[in-house]
């Protein structure tokens, strides 16, 4: 009985960003690219909310918790007029000790701050647009900004509010700053389609300082489960705007209610009187209120943000496992130090096939009769696909769009799936326009500029332990030129057999050419073959392809298989010797399957693709090559009378069948 399994699947979303701009630590970078659960921190706690050294000591303290928990602390801020991720000690030292001026950096400030080379701690709205940009989605800080108690004079309302609005990002903090107006800060929040919920029993807004502030969230989430829910649902329904998740101080650290109250009143006064305005107002209050305090205020703000650095490490970690577990296109699970037999590096695409059902004829304005089919294709992802089927487990390489169509049901392959979400890019998709009767591929439509752009080298560079611990590298044509000549010289280094199989007609087969000699496998069909080898006298026949066939083979000592299709005729396959030290230690052949399939033929387009995965299957597992074509074979049937690009009848292929194919229902010629 074949057991449908989870795909073990890595998908993972970055935003463009400059790298001359940004600058993560190799541990945060790892992080990222290995998707281990992270949390971001700002530095406006450090630059301007904290006196020295408590500053310092607190923000060391924090990143202390974070890794407690499990988690890699991304703290941020612009250092010389870079974007930092992640802090040398020395780094926060420096901005928590200096003795200049020390700027704050919210998102308006970012450009002007950058271009002048200057260093600034970042406040909730900047660490949440860099955070995001990274790709890191959970965030833990004191408390946030809000809207001002004299809101009505100033019309003063924290950037970081809008913030919420645009970027999704989980924000863990206590609430918003106690000198801040709650109700209207919550209903900005409401008005701007942000989530607000309190990490409590109860569905009470904490007050900073205190556990109540006599106003409601929007619901109460009672364990680190259910956050990590929450969070993971923000993220799949792809809102494009942000969670507060308030943390209420524990009771023993709170500070007494009215007393607290006093002292902000005070200190607001001070601040009018003295006119300070803007972005000076919080940090001036927050100074007040340390004063008033006698400095009470300064260890309960320290407990709240570490409670919240504990909250917010434990939520990215169970989202991290929760992803791997329920996605079916996003794991927190990295395997590149993972051995397996082949990589795949390709296409991925949501595939339409369309079958008329009345005769095709140009007709402006009126709508043709006609059965639709929706799949994921793509021939890498095909191939990868297929062989899962076949119970041979591969790795696949790819890019995708953020449009969240390889996100349904479609995508069932068994195979580790390593893809990357470009933002701003669309999925590649493919149509399939299929005869009324015959069936057959009357043309294609493809759309597929995210592979010129997006599976670049530098991808492949990116991706290069992946290339590393596989034994053979297989890709099609859907890459570009740079990119293959990347893969086969990375190949080369690193001892690899390589497979190419062509896809898209002779015009993307061309590019294979200025890389043949390095090939040790190829796959593509009569006329692909003609525009690799380039040549005047086309394959008309079947004897002048096997002649083609054999000069490949005789100028290209590499090549150790080629397979051509040759549609209803079957396939040409030229295998060499190895044990045969002779000019022409290879033999080139003809199968068909002799059963007629005209009347059966249901889908075309994955036959070729389904044959390459059979005789893989075969070869890889120390088949002898006749089974692994008669394989291939029985695969492409299988295929062809299912509506899906790849019928998962391959999986009921046995080496039972292909004997008895072997025996009763294949012709073979020699050439």
């Amino acid at each position: 009985m074949i057991v449908q399994r989870v795909p073990n699947v890595r998908y993972y979303t970055s935003l463009p960003y400059s790298k001359k701009l940004f600058c993560a630590s190799e541990e945060v970078r790892r992080g990222l690219e290995e998707k281990k659960a992270i949390v971001a921190l700002e530095t406006a706690i450090l630059t301007h909310g904290l006196p020295k050294p408590i500053n310092i000591e607190t923000q060391f303290e924090i990143e202390q918790i974070v890794r407690k928990n499990g988690c890699i602390p991304a703290t941020i801020a612009l250092i010389d007029g870079q974007i930092k991720i992640g802090l040398t000690h020395e780094e926060i030292e420096r901005l928590g000790s200096t003795d200049k001026q020390t700027f704050k950096a919210s998102r308006r400030d970012l450009p002007y701050l950058l271009s002048q080379k200057l260093t600034a701690g970042t406040t909730v709205s900047s660490t949440m647009l860099i955070a995001h940009r990274l790709g890191i989605p959970i965030f833990a800080t004191g408390g946030i900004g809000g809207v001002h108690r004299d809101v009505t004079d100033t019309f003063d309302i924290s950037a970081d509010l809008d913030e919420f609005g645009r970027t999704p990002v989980c924000v863990v903090s206590s609430g918003v700053k106690s000198i801040l107006d709650i109700p209207r800060t919550l209903e900005y929040l409401e008005t701007k389609g942000v989530g607000v919920y309190t990490y409590d029993t109860t569905d009470e807004f904490p007050n900073f300082f205190t556990k109540s502030s006599g106003y409601r969230s929007c619901g109460s989430v009672k364990t680190i489960e259910d956050a990590a829910q929450l969070v993971f649902n923000m993220l799949e329904l792809n809102l494009q705007s942000g969670l507060l998740l308030a943390v209420p101080i524990d009771e023993e650290h709170e500070l007494q209610g009215q007393m607290i109250n006093n002292v902000i009143e005070e200190a607001l006064d001070l601040a009018k009187k003295q006119n300070i305005r803007g972005n000076k107002v919080t940090p001036y209050i927050l100074q007040e209120v340390r004063r008033l305090t006698d400095g009470q205020s300064i260890p309960t703000n320290q407990k709240l943000i570490y409670k919240n650095a504990k909250v917010a490490a434990q939520i990215a970690a169970a989202l991290s496992k929760l992803q791997y577990q329920q996605h079916p296109c996003m794991t927190s699970k990295t395997d590149k130090n993972e051995k397996s037999q082949l990589l795949v590096i390709g296409g991925i695409n949501i595939d339409m096939h369309i079958k008329l059902c009345e005769k095709f004829k140009i007709d402006s304005g009126s709508t043709l009769k006609s059965q639709i089919n929706y799949d994921i294709g793509g021939v890498a992802y095909n191939i990868t696909n297929a062989l899962g089927l076949f119970n041979v487990p591969v790795q696949f390489l790819s890019v995708s769009g953020t449009d969240n169509l390889l996100s349904s049901t479609l995508l069932t392959s068994r195979q580790q799936l390593i893809i990357k979400a470009i933002e701003n890019q669309l999925t590649a998709t493919y149509v399939s326009l299929l005869d009324e009767k015959s069936n057959e591929l009357l043309c294609g439509f493809g759309s597929m500029d995210i592979y010129e752009h997006s599976l670049t080298p530098q991808f492949i560079e990116e991706n290069i332990d992946y290339i590393r611990n596989n034994n053979s590298i297989m890709f099609d044509a859907n890459l570009s030129e740079a990119t293959m000549d990347c893969i086969v010289r990375k190949a080369i280094e690193y001892q690899k057999s390589l497979v190419f199989i062509s896809a898209g007609g002779p015009k993307k087969a061309m590019k294979i050419r200025n890389f043949i000699q390095h090939l040790n496998m190829l796959f593509c069909n009569r006329l692909e073959l003609e525009a690799i080898i380039n040549n005047d006298d086309n394959c008309k026949d079947n004897i002048s392809l096997a002649l083609h066939m054999r000069t490949l083979m005789k100028s290209n000592k590499n090549m150790k298989f080629i397979c051509v299709t040759l549609g209803a005729d079957g396939v040409m396959i030229s295998v060499r010797n190895d044990n045969d030290d002779s000019n022409e230690n290879f033999w080139i052949k003809r199968y068909q399957l002799k059963s007629n399939l005209n009347n059966k033929i249901v889908n075309v387009t994955g036959a070729g693709d389904s044959l390459c995965a059979g005789i893989l299957s075969q070869i890889l597992t120390n088949k002898k090559n006749e089974s692994a074509i008669i394989c291939g074979l029985l695969a492409a049937k299988a295929t062809i009378q299912d509506k899906k690009t790849i019928s998962n009848k391959l999986s009921l292929i046995t080496d039972q069948m292909i004997n008895d194919t072997y025996k009763n229902d294949v012709s073979i010629e020699q050439y």
